[in-house]
């Protein structure tokens, strides 16, 4: 179970399947600091765990989503981040591995600015919704650096290489219309809906089926990197795994019976 009371700066309510995960240093645009960079990198697992959760919205208090690294705060020996303490993935690594492998369903909302790793934590989520004001900055070359935290791979994958291409290189700032032209968003809406719409959609999720939603996400994503010969077996096993379900009984039963299903995750 996620315990809300045990993180510093991460907002944690659970409702109706939901759960909603916001960063909160408002004064910093949600850059996460060394503490609020653990607490990113331990809640995916909970979140996994808790079957009280059946989807994720990520967004952040006041008028940032995420603006990164808070790279004023001293570096002590605490710091996950320190390059030297780490490990063959590192900090970088895990993070988009945590948010990869939650095994539900996870929408962004993107309600202000999105900005190097504050992006990369839009782009690991499943679905993003995206406010039209919103500045999402790809600013890894305009530091002289290359992508970390799985921005290359999220980015091509959402866009295709020649948009990722052009994207990353030129390190240019876009707005949620262009991030939507580019198929960066799954909506782009007004700024004071963006919540409620990636609320909204997330209570449709959460009223189907979990065990298969968690079934479609894996197939689809392992779709990604597998060939139709490789990738079929896979798929066959996740519908067996879902036809075995009290769920499939009631999906069947209520198509009969003209109604809605209720699902149980079971």
């Amino acid at each position: 179970m996620v315990d809300p009371s045990s993180y510093q700066h991460l907002l944690i309510e659970v409702s109706d399947g939901v759960a909603l995960v916001r960063m909160n240093r408002p004064e910093k645009l949600n850059a996460f600091n060394a503490v609020m960079g653990r607490e990113l990198l331990r809640l995916p697992a909970e979140l996994r765990e808790d079957p009280a959760v059946r989807v994720v919205v990520l967004t952040g208090v006041g008028r940032g989503f995420c603006a990164g690294v808070d790279i004023t705060e001293p570096r002590g020996e605490d710091n996950p981040f320190h390059r030297d303490r780490l490990d063959e993935l590192g900090y970088s690594g895990r993070l988009p591995l945590a948010w990869y492998e939650i095994d539900k369903p996870t929408i962004a909302a993107v309600n202000g600015v999105a900005a190097g790793g504050g992006l990369c934590l839009a782009l690991m989520q499943d679905l993003r919704i995206i406010a039209r004001s919103a500045r999402l900055i790809p600013m890894f070359i305009q530091r002289g650096l290359a992508p970390e935290v799985g921005a290359s791979w999220f980015a091509v994958h959402l866009l295709g290489l020649p948009r990722a291409l052009e994207w990353f290189l030129t390190g240019d700032e876009i707005t949620g219309e262009r991030a939507a032209e580019i198929g960066a968003a799954h909506a782009v809406v007004d700024d004071a809906e963006v919540l409620p719409r990636a609320l909204e959609l997330a209570r449709k999720l959460a009223a189907g089926p979990p065990i298969a939603l968690r079934m479609t996400r894996r197939s689809l994503y392992h779709a990604l990197t597998h060939s139709l010969r490789d990738h079929l077996p896979y798929e066959a096993v996740n519908l067996a795994i879902t036809q075995a379900t009290e769920d499939a009984v009631e999906g069947r039963r209520a198509v009969r019976e003209r109604r809605k299903p209720v699902f149980v995750g079971r």
